[in-house]
C-alpha cells in the first residue's frame, strides 16, 4: 500500500494521498499511452485466503508487469530499506501465484518495477532492488513523463522502446530480414541495405541524453519536425540519404549468399535482426525514421549500420556528423526554390519570393548587386538573396491578403504565380529606384544591405495597402521623401549613421525600426488611417505570446501532478479540440489552447485548488477568481475581435486596461514557461 512520505507536509498536503494519486498515475500511463490489458490497482495475488496486495499491474501480450508505487508531495529522499525488502517478499508471493488470476494466467514473463514520485532513492537502495531474487526494476515519475512524451510524439512505436528499458525481448517468431551487403570501413565490419521503415522501428532505439540516462548522446524528438518530415513523406517525399546505425553484438546474424561476380572485399547475404528490442542504435537520422511511425508512406530508407560500436564510438560518430556536416546555405536553399515545381502552398510562396529576386538581379537599382549562388561568384555583391527573400516573405507582401490591407486584397497579387512575380518586382523596382534617388550616399551602404532591404520591406506592406492599387512612381514618391526626411532629422551625424547597423541585427529590432519611420509618416502626413495594424497588431502579439506561456503553465504544473493530466485534468472537449489542432502541425498540446479553454482549465475546481488559485490570486497578481475572469474577458477580446460571431472594435480605453491586465500576468507567470 502506497503511502505520503513527506514529514515537512502541509495540513492541506497531508489530507492528499499522493501515493493513491501515483498509482492512478501509473495505471492511466498504462490503460492509454501503452494499452495494457486488465490493469488493475490493488488487486491481491496470493495463495486463496491470503493478503497480498500489489499497487498495480497490468498485462501486455504474455508479460505481466508489476509496479509498486511510493510517492511524496515534496522532493524528499526518506530510508526505503524496509520497504523495498517487504516489496521483494510481495514479488515472490506474486511470482508462484499470478496465475491464479484468469487475466494473467497465461503469462510467461513477470517484470517487477518499484516506482517512485518526487523521492531520491540512494543509489545502495537502487542496488538492493535490482540485485537481489527475483529483480526488482527501479524507475521514477521522469520515465512515465518521457515515454508520454515519446508516445505522443511516435505513437504505438514508443512501447517497444518501454519494453527494452525494462530487459523484455521479442519473441523468436518476432524477426526482421534484410539483403544486405558487408564490407569495411575503416576498422568497422558495416552492412549496407534498404528497409521498410515501420520493421526497423520495432527494434529501433535511440540514446537519448536524459536524467536516468545520462550516459547518452542523442537530442530529444522535436514533434513539430517529425510533423514536417511526415508530411514531406505523405506527399510522395523521400530520402536518398542513409540512418547510421549501431548493430548490437549478438542480436543479428549474416547468412552469406555465394556471389563470386562481387570484389573479395565485399559479401552478401541475408541479415537478420533478433532477439531485441534495442537491436538497433539510431546515430545519425531519428528524426527521418520515427516520422514513418504516423506516416502512409511505403518507401524504403537505406541504412549503413556498423557492428558492435561501443556507446563511446557512437557518441564520437554522432559527434562528428553533426559538427562536420556543414548546413546548406540559405541562398542556395532560396536559389532551388525558384527552379522548383511546387506541390503545395508554401512551396508555391517560396517559388514566388525566389522568381522575384531573381528578377531584380538584372535590374536597377539591384543590377548584378544581389548575391544568387546560380550567377556565380558572391564577390563584389553586397546582398543576400536569403536576406532579401526572407523580407518579402516577412513582409508578406507578395500574398494575397497582407496584414494592413482591411477588406481588399493585395493589388499586386495574381491568380497566375507568374503575374505576381511581375507585379511585386516591378512595384520593388520603383520604390527602391526612388529611394536610391533621394537619399543621400551616406545611407545607401544601409538602404540597399542586408538589414536595410528588410525594414523598407516592411514598410512597403502598409505603403501599397494605402495607395489600394498597382503604384505609381509618384504614389511612392510621396511616402519616400517623407522616408528621407526622417533618416535626416534622426540620423544626422556620421557616429548616428555608424550606429544604424548595430541597432537592426534581430528581425524584431528591424521591425521596430520600420514601425518607427512608419509614426513619422503618420504625423508628417496627418494620416491617422497608415499603418492601421500597427499597434494594434504589436500588442495581439503580445497577448497571443501570453496565451502561450499560459498554455506552457498548464501544461507545467499539472504535469507535475500526473503524466496523464491530459486526460485528467481538462474536460474531454478540450483535450479533443486540442489534440486535432496539434495533428496538423505537430505543435504540443498546450500550444493549440485558446484563451477560454485555458480559463476554463485553470478554473476547473480540483486544478484551481490544487495549483492554480495560490498562483493567480496574490499580492502581484489578481484580488479575486472574478478579477481574473475579467481580465480573460479583455485579453479574449483584443486577441478575438469577432468571438462568437460578434464585432467588437476595441478603443483606447480597453487596450488601457487590457495592458494593466497584461502587466499582472507578466509579474506572475514566469518567462521561462515559455522557453
Amino acid at each position: 500500500m502506497p503511502e505520503s512520505l513527506d514529514p515537512g507536509e502541509s495540513c492541506e498536503e497531508i489530507r492528499r494521498d499522493f501515493g493513491r494519486e501515483f498509482e492512478e498515475e501509473v495505471k492511466l500511463f498504462l490503460e492509454e499511452k501503452f494499452r495494457f490489458e486488465a490493469v488493475k490497482k490493488n488487486i491481491h495475488i496470493a495463495p486463496e485466503g491470503k493478503s497480498n496486495e500489489v499497487d498495480v499491474c497490468g498485462r501486455r501480450g504474455d508479460i505481466l508487469f508489476v509496479f509498486q508505487c511510493r510517492a511524496a508531495g515534496r522532493r524528499s529522499n526518506p530510508n526505503l530499506i524496509e520497504k523495498i525488502m517487504a516489496t521483494r517478499e510481495r514479488a515472490k508471493i506474486v511470482l508462484e501465484n499470478y496465475k491464479n488470476v484468469p487475466e494473467y494466467s497465461s503469462c510467461k514473463f513477470v517484470v517487477f518495477v518499484f516506482i517512485t514520485k518526487k523521492i531520491d532513492l540512494p543509489d545502495a537502495q537502487k542496488r538492493l532492488l535490482e540485485e537481489g531474487s527475483p529483480k526488482i526494476w527501479y524507475a521514477n515519475e521522469s520515465v512515465l513523463e518521457y515515454y508520454s512524451d515519446l508516445y505522443d510524439k511516435i505513437g504505438d512505436f514508443a512501447v517497444y522502446n518501454f519494453l527494452a528499458d525494462f530487459g523484455i525481448r521479442p519473441d523468436k517468431s518476432e524477426q526482421m530480414y534484410v539483403t544486405a551487403l558487408r564490407s569495411k570501413l575503416g576498422n568497422y565490419n558495416v552492412y549496407s541495405f534498404y528497409v521498410r521503415p515501420k520493421q526497423l522501428l520495432k527494434f529501433s532505439y535511440v540514446a537519448r541524453r536524459r536524467s536516468s540516462k545520462e550516459d547518452f548522446y542523442q537530442r530529444m524528438l522535436e514533434k513539430s519536425r517529425i510533423k514536417k518530415i511526415q508530411n514531406y513523406l505523405d506527399s510522395g517525399g523521400i530520402f536518398p540519404t542513409n540512418l547510421i546505425i549501431s548493430l548490437k553484438s549478438g542480436e543479428q546474424e549474416f547468412r552469406k549468399i555465394n556471389c563470386p561476380e562481387l570484389p573479395r572485399h565485399v559479401d552478401i547475404g541475408i541479415l537478420t535482426i533478433k532477439n531485441s528490442y534495442n537491436a538497433c542504435w539510431i546515430i545519425d537520422g531519428q528524426h527521418r525514421l520515427y516520422s514513418f511511425a504516423k506516416s502512409r508512406s511505403r518507401a524504403m530508407v537505406p541504412c549503413i549500420a556498423f557492428n558492435n560500436l561501443s556507446i563511446e564510438d557512437e557518441k564520437s560518430f554522432f559527434v562528428s556528423i553533426n559538427k562536420k556536416q556543414k548546413p546548406i546555405q540559405p541562398d542556395l536553399l532560396w536559389d532551388l526554390a525558384g527552379k522548383m515545381n511546387p506541390s503545395n502552398n508554401e512551396e508555391q510562396i517560396e517559388w514566388i519570393i525566389s522568381n522575384i529576386v531573381r528578377k531584380l538581379y538584372f535590374r536597377e537599382p539591384f543590377k548584378e548587386k544581389i548575391y544568387i549562388p546560380v550567377y556565380g561568384s558572391k564577390s563584389g555583391k553586397s546582398i543576400n538573396m536569403a536576406a532579401f527573400c526572407n523580407g518579402i516573405l516577412n513582409s508578406r507582401i507578395s500574398l494575397e491578403i497582407t496584414p494592413n490591407c482591411v477588406g481588399n486584397l493585395n493589388p499586386l497579387f495574381a491568380n497566375i504565380p507568374e503575374a505576381t512575380v511581375n507585379r511585386v518586382s516591378s512595384a520593388l523596382e520603383k520604390y527602391f529606384n526612388g529611394l536610391n534617388s533621394f537619399l543621400g550616399e551616406q545611407y545607401k551602404n544601409f538602404i540597399f544591405g542586408n538589414a536595410g532591404i528588410p525594414i523598407m520591406l516592411y514598410l512597403l506592406e502598409p505603403i501599397i495597402a494605402r495607395i489600394g492599387k498597382i503604384p505609381k512612381i509618384e504614389d511612392l514618391n510621396k511616402y519616400i521623401f517623407v522616408i528621407k526626411k526622417f533618416f535626416e532629422e534622426t540620423y544626422s551625424l556620421p557616429e548616428q549613421i555608424d550606429s544604424l547597423g548595430n541597432e537592426t541585427t534581430s528581425e524584431g529590432s528591424r521591425k521596430n525600426m520600420a514601425k518607427q519611420i512608419g509614426d513619422y509618416i503618420k504625423r508628417e502626413l496627418n494620416d491617422k488611417d497608415f499603418w492601421p495594424k500597427m499597434e494594434e497588431s504589436d500588442f495581439v502579439n503580445d497577448i497571443i505570446s501570453m496565451e502561450r506561456r499560459l498554455g506552457k503553465l498548464i501544461s507545467n504544473k499539472l504535469s507535475s501532478l500526473t503524466t496523464s493530466w491530459e486526460t485528467q485534468r481538462i474536460s474531454e472537449a478540450i483535450y479533443k479540440n486540442a489534440r486535432k489542432k496539434s495533428e496538423v502541425d505537430g505543435t504540443d498540446l498546450d500550444e493549440n489552447f485558446d484563451l477560454g479553454e485555458e480559463l476554463d482549465i485553470i478554473k476547473q475546481s480540483n486544478n484551481w485548488e490544487d495549483i492554480f488559485k495560490k498562483i493567480f490570486i496574490c499580492e502581484r497578481g489578481f484580488k479575486s477568481k472574478e478579477e481574473l475572469d475579467i481580465a480573460f474577458q479583455y485579453l479574449r477580446r483584443i486577441r478575438n475581435p469577432k468571438l462568437h460571431g460578434k464585432s467588437f472594435v476595441p478603443n483606447k480605453e480597453d487596450f488601457d486596461q487590457c495592458k494593466i491586465y497584461m502587466q499582472k500576468f507578466e509579474k506572475i507567470i514566469p518567462p521561462i514557461i515559455s522557453e
